[in-house]
């Protein structure tokens, strides 16, 4: 591909509407770009000087606010004719060029999540077909091609034209996942933790989600959360005061715990926790810390509920909570926070310690943390924790092992771990998690009689032959 377009070129990131400010101060501080383009509730925001080089080395996973990012030209076609297709054709084909490419994937023709954007769903839907089969008539539409082609309408009636690479932009039209509500959840807090399993892991039949696993359910009430993790065959520990609803009550799956979830300490590991509290962001990423650390879980999905003000710098602080905990604890950290759709005013995560089994269950694009290890963890709260004598801290090997300096940024890669093993006073089939492994249970085993003292053996003898001289 050419990298050396002499025009400027600019990036196109999609978010949620009211945060197009969070949005640009991550793509500034990202992207180092000398200015960053907003109209508040927009639902996008523009990037001018991108480089064409970056388009196959940035993934949207890796920006927290961001839906969908594409690569487009800085100059916009105006839609002032009923012919909205040839204009659109005719700067596609431009960009094409300018670009270097001679075809392909798809084509879609999309507009901003907002009411004024929804407006033009009609005209894209119109727009679309006739815009594709121009394109494969000059067989521009190639199935194996790298990249897909995008076409972006505003409502002041202008079409921006980009290109998106498939394997690192959101897979989903308008950058929005399409998750069904099911009937008998008990909450529609249930669609959140669905989608952030799509997210962050590399599939729904991944080594994280198995049948069996064990999980912990903070803030649990009404059970959304619950819910959506026994539909997946996962045993429940649901820690709440309140009262669980629908087919949760009594549930054979569900285990209900009337308990503050911030003072909750499991007897033994498991595979999953996760939270949905409404609390201070600060005060959550404290609490995933400190499962993480002390190796109450293996895997950590939690919800931040954001300020009003300043909601990027809220997430960066938390993710440095999160990472300077296991920084002093010397253990890898693969950590991700991503703004999905079903969040509002809020943001949700995904943590975990990496392993080699791990490595394969979740989402490539994330903050991995690689420390050196380190003698003792440093207590992150002045409560000092209960730590499990079977816990996963001193099971876990360091991915900077031997290594002097630590490295803290964001790569493609996961952490290598030692994988921990099981106790030896457990029993686990083989694909089973050593999280879940419950102890083995005793043998009643008959107790053998106690050999006899020289003594008695005498005396007995004794007795014998006293008996047999009587006889005779």
């Amino acid at each position: 591909m050419n990298t050396s377009a002499p025009s400027p070129l600019a990036w196109l990131a999609y978010c949620r509407p009211g945060f197009e400010s969070d949005l640009a101060e991550e793509i500034f501080q990202r992207f180092h770009c000398s200015a960053v383009e907003i109209v508040e509730n927009s639902g996008f925001v523009i990037a001018p000087g991108a480089r064409l080089k970056t388009l196959g080395e940035t993934a949207v996973a890796t920006l927290t606010f961001a839906r969908q990012l594409v690569l487009i030209s800085p100059q916009s076609v105006v839609l002032t004719s009923n012919d909205r297709v040839n204009p659109i054709l005719a700067a596609l084909t431009d960009f094409l060029a300018l670009t270097g490419q001679q075809s392909v994937t798809d084509c879609w023709v999309e507009y901003p999540d907002t009411n004024d954007g929804k407006a033009l769903s009609r005209a894209a839907k119109a727009i679309g077909p006739r815009l594709l089969e121009a394109l494969a008539a000059e067989n521009k539409i190639v199935g194996h091609a790298k990249y897909r082609a995008h076409v972006f309408l505003t409502p002041d009636k202008k079409a921006w034209v980009g290109l998106a690479d498939m394997n690192l932009s959101a897979p989903d039209y308008l950058g929005i996942p399409r998750i069904r509500m099911p009937h008998d959840a008990p909450s529609r807090s249930t669609l959140k933790l669905a989608e952030a399993f799509q997210q962050f892991l590399a599939d729904a039949d991944s080594l994280a989600l198995q049948p069996d696993m064990r999980a912990v359910d903070l803030g649990a009430a009404p059970g959304g959360w619950t819910w959506q993790l026994i539909s997946r065959g996962i045993r429940v520990i649901a820690v709440d005061n309140a009262d669980l609803k629908g087919d949760l009550v009594d549930n054979a799956m569900v285990k209900h715990m009337r308990h503050d979830g911030f003072k909750y300490q499991p007897n033994v590991p498991v595979d999953w926790m996760v939270c949905d509290m409404v609390e201070s962001p600060s005060r959550i990423a404290n609490l995933v810390a400190k499962w993480l650390t002390q190796g109450w879980a293996r895997y950590v999905i939690f919800n931040l509920k954001l300020p009003m003000k300043k909601r990027a710098g809220e997430v960066l602080r938390c993710e440095a909570i999160i990472s300077e905990a296991c920084l002093e604890a010397g253990l890898p950290l693969t950590l991700q926070l991503k703004q999905l759709y079903h969040d509002r005013e809020e943001v949700t995560g995904f943590a975990t310690i990496p392993t080699k089994r791990s490595q394969f269950a979740h989402n490539r694009y994330a903050t991995k943390v690689t420390n050196a290890k380190s003698s003792a963890a440093t207590p992150i709260s002045a409560e000092k924790p209960k730590r499990l004598t079977h816990g996963l801290i001193s099971r876990h090997g360091s991915a900077g092992a031997g290594a002097e300096a630590q490295k803290v940024g964001r790569t493609k890669g996961a952490a290598l771990g030692r994988t921990p093993s099981l106790n030896a006073s457990s029993t686990t089939s083989r694909g089973t998690s050593p999280w879940s492994a419950k102890p083995a249970p005793k043998i009643a085993t008959k107790q053998k009689s106690k050999p006899k003292s020289s003594s008695a053996s005498a005396l007995a003898t004794a007795r014998r032959a006293k008996s047999k001289s009587k006889s005779n």
